[in-house]
């Protein structure tokens, strides 16, 4: 493998409107604004309530009640008393009588205060739970692709559609998360020794609407006729960067460069997901979780996500741009095995990539073998709380 080959992989393409909406409503959401959604029926305004401003939460406050609701994850829901199905995907909560500010910060999130006995606990007594549509299912997707916590303030607007130029067409928000990762392109490359590795280039992807770059590390010259030695590597700034002992994905980094290197070849495809998918942001909220005694599926799932929120996509395409088609994968995580074949990618082989645990992550690493079905020994039962990782 070498640059002409990537380079003639590549053909230029241009964000589509979609995708460019896409992220402008993202980046709106991150800014505290409200945003209008379309649909073919009516416009949905509708904030972030982790980031909602001050004033636009006042407006929304301000709305007649009948026409505002707030939107919450099925798991969020279930670990506020509701009785909704765990793995339902949204829910709308409503209020007789309104939505005070407070009890908006105690539906989101489970630690905004250091008073843990300053928060309401008859949330399920005071609010009413119902089905959502999938316009709103369709709106918390958009808020997890900010990295925000999943909830939103609604204001349905019957019977009328919005032309401001930041709202989004509810059709478009999972189209646009999708042609993100589908239009990846190489934009840049280079030489660069490791110390595990000396033969060794980063190369890097960016999708056409300029948003967050993924790296693929090739050691070596792998040879694209035979399956190639990868891992699938989530970023970690705790355990990549500072050495954290709470994961093991620093050891597992370090490990796959070495293990590559002595191999002759290999790909670590580097990618922007960090904490499993939900940000470093609420990565690090979990860690509180687990500090207060959740494991690390739990602590997850007490925040509104799933258990994993990642996308593969974004890593078979990576690897269809390097011309890589049949792979030994380096993991210990059957869904890597599954997703990637369903992509398209052939998984000839699965490697275990297993690290030495410590008294830090071995809660964590049991909790990956008995709740999350990574194949090691979990025989041991874990000596401190868990941790949270990639």
């Amino acid at each position: 493998m070498n640059t002409a080959i990537i380079q003639s992989s590549l053909k230029p393409q241009l964000a589509s409107e979609c995708l460019i909406q896409v992220e402008r409503a993202v980046s709106e959401l991150r800014r505290g604004r409200a945003l209008p959604v379309n649909s073919d029926r009516n416009t949905r305004l509708i904030a972030a309530i982790e980031t909602i401003d001050p004033e636009v939460l006042e407006q929304f406050q301000s709305s007649p009640v009948s026409s505002t609701y707030v939107l919450i994850t099925g798991q969020r829901a279930k670990r506020l008393g509701f009785n909704a199905p765990e793995h339902a995907t949204v829910y709308r909560l409503s209020s007789p009588n309104g939505l005070p500010t407070e009890e908006l910060r105690a539906v989101t999130d489970p630690i905004w205060s250091k008073d843990r006995a300053s928060l309401p606990t008859d949330l399920s007594t005071k609010w009413s739970l119902t089905a959502c549509d999938e316009v709103d299912a369709m709106c918390i997707k958009l808020i997890k692709h900010a990295e925000l916590l999943p909830a939103a303030i609604v204001t349905d607007r019957k019977n009328t559609t919005d032309a401001n130029p930041w709202s989004v067409q509810s059709s478009q928000i999972l189209q646009g998360i999708e042609q993100q990762a589908r239009s990846l392109q190489v934009v840049s490359e280079a030489q660069v020794p490791l110390e595990d590795a000396e033969l060794a280039r980063i190369v890097a992807f960016r999708p056409t609407d300029g948003g967050t770059e993924h790296l693929a590390i090739v050691v070596g010259e792998p040879d694209l006729t035979q399956p190639v030695l990868i891992r699938l590597h989530s970023e970690c700034f705790t355990g990549d960067l500072l050495g954290s002992l709470r994961c093991d994905c620093g050891p597992q980094l370090r490990g796959a460069i070495a293990q590559m290197s002595q191999a002759g070849s290999g790909i670590l495809l580097y990618l922007a997901q960090e904490g499993r998918g939900i940000g470093l942001i609420n990565k690090l909220r979990a860690y509180q979780l687990q500090d207060a005694g959740l494991d690390t599926v739990d602590a997850n799932l007490a925040l509104g996500f799933e258990e994993d929120e990642r996308d593969y996509l974004p890593a078979a395409q990576m690897l269809q741009l390097l011309g890589v088609k049949s792979v030994r994968l380096m993991t210990n995580n059957p869904r890597k095995v599954q997703a990637l074949n369903n992509l398209g990618i052939e998984v000839a082989e699965r490697v275990a990539h297993v690290m030495t645990a410590n008294q830090h992550n071995r809660g964590y690493l049991f909790t990956k073998g008995t709740r999350g079905g990574h194949l090691f020994d979990v025989s041991h039962p874990p000596k401190k709380r868990d941790e949270q990782s990639n």
